[in-house]
C-alpha cells in the first residue's frame, strides 16, 4: 500500500499557485469594472444617440369616432424605450411621451387586442415598447 503524505494532499498545484498576487489582483480588477458597469445609468450610447427608457407610462385610449372614456385597458402601463441625441434626450420631459391604442371605428369591443403607439416630440425616435399589445374592453355605448 502506498504511503502519502499529507502535503500530497493538500499541494496546490503549481498553475494556480504561480504568479498568485498577480491573479489575485486580477480578479479584484475584473469584480470591480462588473461592478462599476452594472451599475449604470438606464441611459445608454446606441449607434445613433443616447437611448432612455421610460418605464410605467399609462395607456389612453383615443377616437375620432366616439366615446372611448370607459374603455379598460390591460395593461394599462407600457415601458417606452426612446433614442436621440443627447441634447434631445436630456430635453425630453415624460410628459411629452403619451402611449396610445387608436379605437376609431369600434362602438364596443371583448378583450380587442391593439397595438400600442407612442407620440414623440421632433428629434426622439422609438426603440421599443413592452409589450407591443394591450387588450382593450370597451362596453357598449347606450
Amino acid at each position: 500500500m502506498p504511503s502519502f503524505r499529507i502535503e500530497q494532499l493538500i499541494r496546490m498545484p503549481d498553475w494556480l499557485t504561480h504568479d498568485f498576487h498577480w491573479k489575485a489582483f486580477s480578479l479584484l480588477m475584473a469584480v470591480g469594472i462588473w461592478l462599476t458597469l452594472s451599475r449604470e445609468t438606464p441611459q445608454a450610447q446606441s449607434g445613433n444617440g443616447i437611448q432612455n427608457p421610460y418605464p410605467d407610462l399609462t395607456v389612453v385610449a383615443v377616437s375620432g369616432s366616439g366615446d372611448v372614456h370607459q374603455a379598460q385597458i390591460y395593461p394599462s402601463l407600457v415601458r417606452v424605450t426612446v433614442s436621440g441625441d443627447r441634447d434631445a434626450i436630456n430635453r425630453l420631459q415624460r410628459g411629452e411621451i403619451h402611449a396610445f391604442v387608436n379605437l376609431t371605428g369600434f362602438s364596443s369591443a371583448d378583450n380587442l387586442s391593439r397595438d400600442v403607439e407612442v407620440a414623440l416630440p421632433r428629434g426622439i425616435t422609438l426603440v421599443d415598447i413592452d409589450p407591443p399589445q394591450v387588450a382593450v374592453t370597451l362596453p357598449k355605448q347606450p
